[in-house]
């Protein structure tokens, strides 16, 4: 190899570590933005409609922004469950309701609705489970939702009616003005005690999870 050679090389792995530290720098000052906008909102956290899976007193809590067209938000449903009792009382899980999807509008309205004959986590389990039947990226159908709740103890004409009320509307909208406050533009989005998932994925989301148990369960 030539010096010009070893040169021109050398100064490509600067402008590729440059670039490489440029975008971590990027996202650890986003993360950094995200957390105190967190700390600044802590009431977006604390709504009473939300539907809430694991027990009240539990010290550490996931919110999580959910679209129930989400297909990431359909295989993360199982695990996050999973993890919530796995910590056998110290987590809950506080569901917020983001429709960014085309479709999933109504979806959300169906699950708020739900939520009222405290029915939210069985009917969103039939949701997600049915997502491919009614998520269809050209022409979604959400209506179709109803026939596949008919083996569940929801009361479908009394949900219909509740979806279709202006509460219903007015909860969606103040889940998506929380999810604005805090910059979350994809779902699922995590927050766990405040704090916002740095890096996506189960074992990163567990492993804050276990973070935060431990500092509120020395």
């Amino acid at each position: 190899m030539t010096n010009k050679q070893l040169i021109v090389m050398l100064c490509g792995i600067v402008v590729l570590l440059g670039f490489g530290f440029g975008i971590y720098g990027h996202f650890n000052k986003k993360t950094e933005a995200i957390t105190r906008l967190a700390q600044e909102n802590s009431s977006v956290f604390n709504r009473a409609h939300a539907p809430t899976y694991g027990p009240k007193e539990a010290k550490v809590r996931i919110a999580e922004f959910f679209d129930p067209a989400c297909e990431t938000c359909r295989a993360f449903y199982p695990l996050v469950k999973r993890i919530v009792d796995g910590h056998q009382g110290k987590v809950q899980l506080v569901v917020r309701l983001v429709p960014f999807h085309k479709g999933s509008d109504v979806a959300a309205k169906i699950l708020i609705a739900a939520h009222k004959q405290n029915l939210f986590f069985p009917v969103a389990e039939v949701v997600v489970n049915s997502q491919d039947a009614w998520t269809a990226h050209d022409q979604p159908d959400p209506e179709r939702i109803w026939t596949f709740l008919k083996g569940t103890s929801l009361d479908a004409a009394k949900a219909k009616q509740d979806a279709a009320s202006p509460e219903a509307q007015a909860l969606l909208e103040q889940d998506l003005a929380d999810a604005n406050t805090l910059q979350v533009t994809k779902t699922p989005g995590f927050f766990v005690n405040g704090r916002p998932l740095k890096d996506f994925g189960h074992e990163q989301l567990k492993a804050l999870v276990d973070e935060e148990v431990k500092r509120a369960y020395p």
